[in-house]
């Protein structure tokens, strides 16, 4: 999405699509969530494996050129940044992170204003403590943060203070 533009465009082409074609499918019914961030979707599908097909089917003929993927899972799937679970017939959350991820959090030598670096632990560590729905869980990704940001150059009395 090279263009500063391209999210909202994006935005006003889903809107659109969703609007006059997706509400209205004959197979709507079947949805029992939908949510979407630009152009990725997740969805929480109440019917069964050859409706769905269906439904993707349709939304992949309603404008050539527009292509839609599924990925599809009855016990975990990762949504941008999160990974949405079932546990004990409960959805829970935990944090997604790819393979390739490497630890680009800001150095803290970075000459970037000081009230930025500072402050990035806080809203990293509040990030975690927001997607995570596991309390025992929670603790563990936390812990994995700190680490990424001592390999960064924090130092771990700031990050105790945020941690805490």
């Amino acid at each position: 999405m090279g263009s500063n533009v391209a999210p909202t465009y994006a935005n006003i082409y889903m809107a659109v699509l969703e609007g006059e074609h997706v509400y209205s499918s004959p197979l709507w019914g079947c949805v029992r969530g939908w949510r979407r961030y630009i152009d990725d979707i997740f969805l929480i599908w109440d019917g069964d494996r050859s409706e769905l097909e269906q439904f993707h089917l349709y939304l992949n003929n309603i404008y050539p050129g527009l292509g839609f993927t599924m990925d599809c899972s009855q016990s975990k799937m990762q949504f941008l940044d999160t990974c949405v679970y079932k546990s004990d017939g409960l959805l829970h959350t935990d944090l997604f992170v790819k393979y390739t991820d490497r630890n680009n959090l800001l150095h803290f030598s970075s000459e970037h204003p000081r009230s930025m670096v500072e402050s990035l632990p806080w809203s990293q560590l509040l990030w975690v403590r927001r997607i995570v729905s596991n309390d025992i869980l929670v603790d563990k990704r936390l812990d994995e943060m700190c680490l990424k940001f001592l390999v960064r150059g924090y130092s771990g009395t700031d990050l105790a203070e945020f941690k805490a």
